[in-house]
């Protein structure tokens, strides 16, 4: 079971897809602690910004790609390699690589820290970022889900290619020929061979049989459901969205009732928590470990949480009638422009528009031309 193989299982890659898709695609910040509050570091350092390089240059990986291959490589090997390519000149990471897992052996020295080979040559322990999944104790590396699910993922396997063969050609036998008179092994082998030739595979569906000498066709009928064709593929699918941590209905099976709750904000909750979650947590300790202190490295993932309009709306009043977002704090998060006067926290909700000074003109009054008519 390689890579390759496992991701010939439907289930497997729409699994890999869904979910290196959310963890590449949502924004990526670094933070800074200013009392209880963490405020967004404007402009990001690099390694936040484009740790890849294909910002700066289109031959290199942008940072979505380059999320993109670490969770492909977390989901099927369990672990994700980086190599360090450049530093600043306070020899933080500043431009890094992603390296296939195969080219890379992993192993704890006799102090228990961990020492890495890049083909075969030594490689400082610094220059590695290494992000791993699910791990026995005192192992160096992560489990592999395409070692330890292998059963599940060929039994998923063996029942797609069951259903290929099953419409394709016939995976059982469709009927017999039936003779009167005793034939010998070579002359039924004969018939069978020649009628076979003729009407079985998909280019001879429909066409017309002839047969002579007494002969008689009788079929055998076997459906797919009969044959538990359906129901493996159902079962397999629903085995590949747990080991995964996936939600059947994002997998498309919405035949049954979910626990992962009611409405698209519910389940996608559930989903960050209980999936996504720890996926990120997995980058931001890595990534927070080569910022400067206090700076730490955070995910946004506000983006999976975004209700309906009038859902959203409800909660911005909600927040702003208690004081807990401003004006322009809520402008913010709809991606509006600031306004003046919306930073003050205490302005109610019914409040009129800034008081003016002395030599402004109000906005709504009438305005003269210089004859003094009014416009």
């Amino acid at each position: 079971m390689t890579d390759e193989t496992a991701l010939q299982l439907l289930a497997v890659a729409a699994c890999v897809r869904l979910l290196s898709d959310a963890v590449s695609g949502l924004p990526f910040d670094s933070v800074k602690a200013d009392g209880e509050i963490r405020k967004t570091v404007e402009p990001p350092p690099a390694i936040v910004a484009d740790p890849f390089g294909g910002s700066s240059s289109a031959g290199l990986p942008t940072r979505r790609e380059g999320f993109s291959q670490m969770m492909v490589s977390l989901l099927l090997r369990g672990n994700a390699y980086c190599l360090v390519l450049a530093r600043d000149t306070y020899n933080r990471p500043i431009r890094l690589r992603v390296i296939h897992p195969d080219r890379v052996r992993c192993e704890f020295d006799k102090y228990g820290v961990r020492k890495y080979e890049i083909d075969r040559q030594p490689v400082p322990s610094e220059d590695v970022v290494h992000l791993m999944g699910m791990a026995l104790p005192e192992a160096p590396t992560g489990m592999s889900v395409i070692s330890y699910a292998r059963q599940a993922i060929g039994l998923g396997l063996a029942a797609e290619e069951f259903g290929a063969r099953f419409f394709g050609e016939g995976a059982h036998m469709t009927g017999v020929v039936e003779i009167d008179a005793d034939l010998d092994v070579n002359r039924a082998r004969q018939i069978k061979e020649n009628f076979s030739a003729s009407h079985s595979g998909l280019k001879n569906s429909h066409t017309v049989g002839v047969l002579s000498g007494g002969a008689k066709w009788k079929p055998i009928s076997v459906s797919p459901e009969d044959a538990q064709f359906l129901g493996t593929r159902a079962a397999q699918n629903l085995d590949i969205a747990m080991i995964f941590g996936i939600p059947p209905h994002m997998l498309g099976q919405v035949d049954k009732t979910t626990s992962w709750g009611t409405g698209i904000e519910q389940q996608g909750l559930g989903f960050l928590a209980y999936t996504l979650g720890p996926w990120l947590g997995r980058f931001e300790d890595a990534w927070s470990t080569m910022l400067p202190k206090p700076q730490s490295a955070r995910f946004n993932a506000d983006a999976l949480l975004r209700t309906d309009t009038a859902g959203r709306y409800a909660v911005y009043t909600a927040a702003r009638s208690t004081g807990i977002l401003t004006v322009n704090e809520i402008r913010a998060l709809e991606n509006y422009a600031p306004v003046d006067g919306g930073d003050d926290i205490a302005m109610p909700l019914n409040s009129s528009a800034p008081k003016m000074k002395d030599n402004e003109a109000s906005p709504t009054a009438p305005k003269a031309d210089a004859l003094g008519a009014v416009l």
